[in-house]
């Protein structure tokens, strides 16, 4: 006697014999091109790996594969290739200097191919450093391999270096001396204006504005000391062959070492050019 099923339960195994003889033939049509594979197909003859079990790995390659960071290896290309490029822009810096290059990090899935020839690399434009990657700075990265592309990267490159910091305070119109300055590193990408690293050319000039302990020093800070200055009494010499004449006058303007003033002699009235020497010395300019 047989008994009759429910229309429901029919109507559930028919959707299960369909979806059951699918997977029968996605898992044929799988394993078909799975054992195109020398490697599996000798293993599946060998009794060593069952179908079943061979296509479970397939599925699972598969998997595998579309979890991986599409060009995974084409972003390791392009962080190499911008260190290096960068480094080697350094390479002929002065002794003493410490480099960190921070490369920014792409996408992960951003799918960049791996290149078959050697990147080329330049500083972009919108970078504005011509001569030297320092701070914020972005290079062009282009593969010009089979799958070409191009890419600009953004990167921090810091740069440190000894430069001359003052140890104390100083004031304006301050004389540099050797124990108002020092050596320690700095780093030069933060720096708006130049620095100085010897001190020969620091020691003797004459502070042009207050600067703070632990100031990096500037060229643009310093200037050369005033040797003579408006109204002081100058000796003045006139040299022709082996004859010096020396005279007294008066400087009408201020003079560093090396500046030319008029000098108005004493004697004369007459005005006249001298090149400062020396504190209250000038030679006449003929």
């Amino acid at each position: 006697m047989s008994s009759a099923l429910p229309p429901d339960h029919l109507k559930s195994t028919g959707r299960r014999g369909h979806y059951h003889a699918r997977r029968a033939g996605q898992s044929g049509f799988l394993k078909s091109e799975f054992l195109k594979s020398g490697f599996l197909r000798g293993l599946m003859k060998s009794g060593l790996l069952r179908g079943s079990l061979a296509l479970g790995i397939l599925v699972a390659s598969l998997g595998s594969a579309q979890a991986q960071p599409a060009g995974s290896s084409g972003h390791q290309q392009i962080r190499e290739a911008v260190e290096s490029f960068i480094a080697d822009m350094h390479s002929t810096s002065g002794t003493g200097q410490r480099i960190e290059i921070v490369v920014s990090s792409i996408d992960p899935r951003l799918p960049i191919p791996a290149c078959d020839l050697p990147l080329q690399t330049q500083l972009g434009q919108q970078s504005g450093q011509q001569q030297a990657a320092i701070g914020r700075v972005n290079v062009r990265v282009e593969c010009q391999g089979s799958v070409p592309w191009s890419k600009y990267v953004p990167a921090l490159v810091r740069v440190f270096a000894p430069v001359l910091m003052s140890t104390r305070p100083l004031a304006r119109g301050d004389l540099v001396g050797a124990a108002d300055i020092e050596l320690a590193e700095a780093d030069l990408s933060t720096l708006r204006q130049s620095y100085l690293q010897d001190s020969t050319l620091a020691i003797g000039m004459e502070v042009k504005r207050a600067l703070p302990a632990n100031t990096v020093i500037s060229r643009e800070a310093l200037a050369q000391p005033l040797l003579v200055k408006r109204g002081d009494t100058v000796v003045m010499s006139a040299k022709s062959g082996p004859v010096t004449i020396r005279q007294q006058g008066v400087a009408m303007q201020n003079g560093e070492l090396g500046a030319q003033i008029p000098v108005r002699n004493t004697n004369s009235d007459i005005v006249v050019r001298a090149v400062v020497t020396g504190p209250g010395q000038a030679d006449v300019v003929f």
